[in-house]
């Protein structure tokens, strides 16, 4: 207490001196801080540290090390306060702290924590949305998809650090697949929907577009849950998924084409009574093209081959229900396989109207009619009203023929 009183007496016989070093003080730390401060928002600082700098060098090799990204604050930050609060004192507090006590070993890379994970995509989508991106649509179908949940837990949302993980950083596991691609070596192992994704997207980036624009992708439907998770089988397999692995979730339509007459053309032709030809050995030009639908692999023998109608990773149903669908087939194929388009059949009145210019193709179409109700088995036949009135004037057709024939 008496020292204090000393203190107090001192500044008030010097209060000009005391003054002037205060002053002093302050400008020193102020610019000391203010260093400290502009130093601290540099890449370099995060590279201080021997663990960071094999990710700074990473980011230093990158295309994305720009005029638009400058450092590395520009996608760990999240905007305003919070976000760099939440950068200083939760993610810059851990790695010092982890730092300090050695808690890294040599090789071993530090892992971004789940809360600042989404603050690294928020800001790909922010940065993205604002021009720099060669296609904003992708960007509105990756958010709508999500990824499948893991033992019957909710899907979780699709990120752009699934696939892109190693576009900032190329030495991550996203773009170490590079060599797969760049060389087609398939390779072997147990993989995730990440690594999936990471390699196809440079190795068949036209098959991840198409899946992305998918209503399985929105559904968290991902590669594993069809192909499966080891790539020697799915290699074995030349990447067909089977009717089967379709039917776990799609079970009406599977049970229904595997009752169909389409189902049963695995069998195409019989030279004797014991020399049956089927598709899976057929090599005849031009027949595997409409076979294909009951083509069975040696893997899944029953229930035909849903690509056949569904074609690539789209899984289109609007494709399956075009009017060329059918007609590639039915229409201009093989004679056994030709529908009657002759004046008086159902098909030749639509025929008739379209060359009039009075429908268009996609008006009446063959599944208009065959399937209804979603039914995959084409043998039932149901015509709606208004293709009822269109045809045949609303005075109905009560006895619908079986074939065009």
């Amino acid at each position: 207490m008496e020292r204090l009183k000393q203190l107090l007496e001192f500044i008030k016989r010097r209060k000009k001196l005391v003054g002037f070093f205060t002053i002093i003080v302050l400008v020193v730390a102020g610019v000391t801080l203010s260093k400290v401060y502009h130093y601290s928002e540099k890449s370099e600082f995060c590279a201080s540290c021997h663990e960071m700098k094999i990710h700074y060098d990473s980011f230093k090799a990158s295309k994305h090390h720009n005029e638009h990204v400058e450092n590395c604050h520009a996608c760990h930050v999240g905007p305003g306060l919070k976000g760099y609060a939440h950068a200083k004192l939760s993610d810059g507090t851990h790695d010092s702290l982890m730092h300090s006590f050695q808690a890294y070993t040599d090789g071993e890379f530090i892992e971004i924590a789940e809360d600042s994970l989404q603050i690294l995509n928020g800001n790909c989508v922010r940065c993205h949305s604002e021009g720099f991106t060669k296609d904003r649509s992708h960007i509105e179908f990756v958010q709508k998809s999500n990824k499948h949940g893991v033992e019957g837990n909710h899907p979780e949302k699709l990120s752009c650090t699934d696939c892109h993980l190693g576009v900032v950083h190329p030495h991550m596991p996203g773009d170490l697949f590079k060599a797969y691609a760049a060389k087609k070596i398939k390779p072997f192992g147990t993989y995730g929907e990440t690594d999936c994704l990471a390699c196809h997207k440079m190795a068949t980036p036209d098959v991840v577009k198409e899946w992305t624009k998918s209503a399985h992708a929105v559904k968290g439907i991902t590669c594993v849950n069809c192909h499966g998770n080891d790539h020697r089988v799915i290699a074995k397999k030349h990447g067909h998924v089977s009717a089967s692995t379709c039917g776990e979730c799609h079970q009406g339509q599977f049970v229904d084409f595997k009752d169909s007459k389409h189902n049963q053309g695995h069998i195409v032709s019989q030279s004797s009574r014991f020399d049956v030809i089927s598709t899976k050995m057929l090599n005849i030009k031009d027949c595997k093209g409409c076979h294909k639908m009951s083509l069975s692999y040696e893997f899944d023998r029953i229930g035909g081959s849903c690509d056949a109608c569904h074609p690539s990773h789209k899984f289109s149903v609007a494709e399956a229900k075009a009017y060329d669908a059918c007609e590639k087939c039915h229409v201009g194929g093989p004679d056994h396989a030709q529908l009657n388009t002759g004046k008086g059949s159902i098909f030749g009145k639509v025929v008739e109207l379209r060359s009039q210019g009075l429908i268009t193709k996609d008006l009446v179409t063959c599944q208009s009619c065959h399937g209804p109700n979603k039914s995959h088995n084409f043998g039932k036949i149901a015509i709606p009203q208004n293709i009822d009135v269109l045809l045949f004037g609303g005075y109905g057709y009560l006895k619908p023929q079986s074939t065009h024939r």
